[in-house]
């Protein structure tokens, strides 16, 4: 067959219009001179002709099943994003949505670890054992249909871009090294000719993207949100700096289907509900090293990496203080603050014994000390019921001072009514 004709097209300068299909991948630990990219020294060229000869197996691959399928574009992000261009990274990365809801079909490469690998390869063929019976024929084959093993703990489905992709993408073919899997909103269909459904397909492969999770969720939906952001708070990143652009395209739809603002891992609907985000059991979370400008704040999770769960707070049954002035709603004093996004909230001292707070409180790093004199707590809600002796749980952040009047978020636990000492005032946190 000969080798199909290529080049890079910009879709508004050369006024194409058309179906096209994305791929999904993993880039793979491959050095610059491996990888196969658009540069801004290369482009021209590229716009030319892509000689096919020189793609990476992977991008072969989905060449001729783009082909196969009859769709005549293709959008790879490493040929589609101008690498190295920061501010063309920067408008592509706020598109993903756009890019991954708009085309035709997803092709995932599940069994490729990196461009180099393809997933069109030799596959062993199946034994399969004939039967005859009064009825006619039989045929019988090992059963191989197991979509989680092959798909949701693949290699690709470990990587943060790749959670967002799948969900936004209206229907997806899954490429595995034992079968194709066709997934939308209709299921999972297998190369076998089986139907398989299951909870997460349900919700990632749903063509409108959130709108089945509400269903399931119903009045509980908050349970989404947060399956949303643990689920994606433990996937991998190449460049850690991504985890807030790789969000972005699930926090737009979320935040039309909520009617809310959607930023840094919270709505403001369940605002406060979702900033008492903690580290997932161990290892510590890891600081992020944000670029300026680029800079996350501390009260929200991805500013750090590592997985992150909620504490577990009954419904209808806290009381929201009011002592965070929720990010969405009011517009904070630019002159006291480096950034936007402080929160400005009533700081309390503690009263309690290091021992205490340390099994009340879980910090988001791990700390040798914990002198309760160091730290201040904010009380995000309280508890509506109250014990024989009229404790209440309190549920609040634990801040440390950074400079005068600005605190670092440092934990999230339950501490009791008695060790939370009057309100010193107003700090933000930042």
């Amino acid at each position: 067959m000969d080798a199909p004709s290529l080049r890079l097209v910009d879709t508004k300068q050369d006024n194409v219009v058309g179906k096209y299909i994305a791929l999904s991948h993993c880039w793979g630990k491959l050095s610059k001179e491996e990888r196969f990219c658009t540069y801004i020294d290369n482009i021209q060229d590229l716009r030319q002709q892509i000689p096919f000869e020189r793609l990476p197996q992977t991008f072969k691959d989905a060449v001729t099943a783009t082909r196969s399928l009859n769709v005549e574009y293709l959008w790879i992000d490493s040929l589609c994003i101008i690498q190295e261009d920061p501010e063309d990274w920067k408008y592509e990365a706020a598109r993903m949505e756009d890019v991954f809801h708009s085309a035709y079909c997803t092709i995932a490469a599940n069994s490729s670890t990196s461009s180099l690998d393809g997933f069109l390869g030799y596959r062993r063929e199946r034994a399969v054992i004939g039967i005859t019976t009064a009825q006619g024929p039989l045929y019988l084959a090992q059963a191989i249909d197991d979509f989680g093993r092959d798909v949701e703990r693949g290699i690709l489905n470990t990587r943060g871009w790749v959670f967002q992709e799948r969900a936004l993408s209206r229907r997806t073919i899954h490429f595995t090294s034992t079968q194709v899997y066709w997934e939308c909103g209709h299921g999972i269909h297998c190369e076998t000719l089986a139907h398989l459904r299951n909870p997460e397909s349900e919700l990632l492969g749903d063509s409108n993207f959130p709108n089945y999770g509400l269903q399931k969720y119903k009045d509980d939906s908050i349970r989404l949100i947060q399956y949303l952001y643990r689920t994606y708070s433990g996937l991998s990143l190449t460049n850690t700096t991504d985890r807030s652009k790789a969000l972005l395209g699930l926090e737009k739809p979320l935040g039309r289907t909520f009617k809310s603002r959607a930023e840094y891992g919270t709505l403001s609907a369940y605002f406060e509900r979702l900033l008492l985000w903690q580290r997932d059991q161990t290892p510590p979370l890891i600081d992020i090293p944000y670029p300026d400008g680029d800079a996350v704040p501390s009260w929200s999770w991805i500013s750090l990496i590592g997985k992150i769960s909620y504490l577990d707070l009954p419904f209808g049954k806290v009381n929201w203080t009011g002592d965070v002035t929720n990010l969405f709603s009011t517009q904070p004093d630019q002159d006291n603050l480096p950034w936007e996004e402080g929160l400005q909230a009533v700081a309390h001292e503690l009263s309690i014994e290091e021992e205490d707070l340390k099994n009340r409180v879980r910090t988001d790093l791990i700390y040798a000390r914990m002198d309760p004199k160091d730290f201040k707590c904010v009380v995000v809600g309280t508890s509506k019921l109250t014990n024989d002796d009229g404790i209440t749980d309190q549920y609040v952040l634990l801040i440390q001072q950074k400079s005068p009047g600005l605190y670092k978020r440092i934990g999230v636990g339950t501490l009791l009514s008695f060790h939370i000492r009057p309100e010193i005032g107003s700090v933000y946190i930042i």
